[in-house]
């Protein structure tokens, strides 16, 4: 249990960064997952405002500004709830085991930051640059190449659903480690998969009317989607 105290910081410290990244990406990649599976419905339905009516299957993938989905409700900067909740419980979990195991304050420090920024420049900052019609890195030489494969694997998790209306690849977002590790990496577009659309569409309340299965970019109910997640966390925060 004290073995972290006897290691050399000049090892410590790049081998904490490297670990505090894997399991950033690790736990990303698995709470991803977890928006997209409707096991806690209420935390599906904030993500899903993202994936249906911004940026859904058949609408434009990238515009001049980015569109943020936490509108009208709860966030820190543009992260939601259905993010910060689950995340907040993570980092939690992993200073409680830490802390008994006598990890070096240190390391501690290192590793909460690391679990912290990591996310936050992967899942936020990259994630929505991919969004846009004109972002820096797909000019860059150095970083071109890379950006431009991880913006079309995510382009893929947008528009691949299957026939319940669910998107189930493609969970990473500047690296697919995971996805590879736990097979749900798809490396080629699908066909518009119109019947998994409007299950996904009438499930969380997208649809005018259930005939109506046509990809579009109305977000008329953006509002009233938004509003009922917030005053469902926050009805379940009280």
């Amino acid at each position: 249990m004290m073995l972290a105290s006897h290691i050399s910081p000049l090892i410590g410290v790049p081998l904490d960064l490297v670990i505090s990244c894997l399991l950033a990406e690790f736990f990303g990649y698995w709470l991803h997952r977890l928006l997209h599976s409707d096991k806690i419905p209420l935390l599906s339905r904030g993500h899903l405002i993202h994936h249906f009516l911004i940026y859904g299957p058949g609408q434009p993938m990238r515009r001049d500004h980015y569109h943020d989905a936490t509108a009208d409700r709860f966030s820190a900067g543009n992260i939601g709830l259905e993010w910060l909740i689950p995340s907040a419980a993570i980092l939690a979990m992993l200073w409680t085991i830490m802390f008994f195991l006598r990890v070096p304050l240190l390391f501690q420090c290192i590793a909460l930051a690391t679990l912290i920024v990591w996310p936050i420049i992967t899942f936020s900052y990259l994630h929505d640059r991919m969004h846009l019609s004109d972002f820096w890195m797909a000019r860059n030489p150095f970083f071109r190449r890379w950006f431009l494969a991880a913006r079309r694997l995510h382009d893929i998790h947008h528009h691949a659903l299957n026939d319940d209306g669910r998107m189930v690849s493609n969970f990473g977002i500047g690296l697919f480690l995971f996805d590879r590790l736990f097979r749900t990496i798809s490396i080629r577009h699908r066909h518009f998969n119109r019947r998994g659309f409007a299950a996904a569409r009438r499930r969380y309340g997208l649809l005018a009317n259930d005939s109506d299965a046509s990809p579009s970019t109305d977000v008329s109910a953006y509002s009233r989607l938004a509003g009922g997640l917030t005053g469902g966390l926050t009805g379940g925060l009280k």
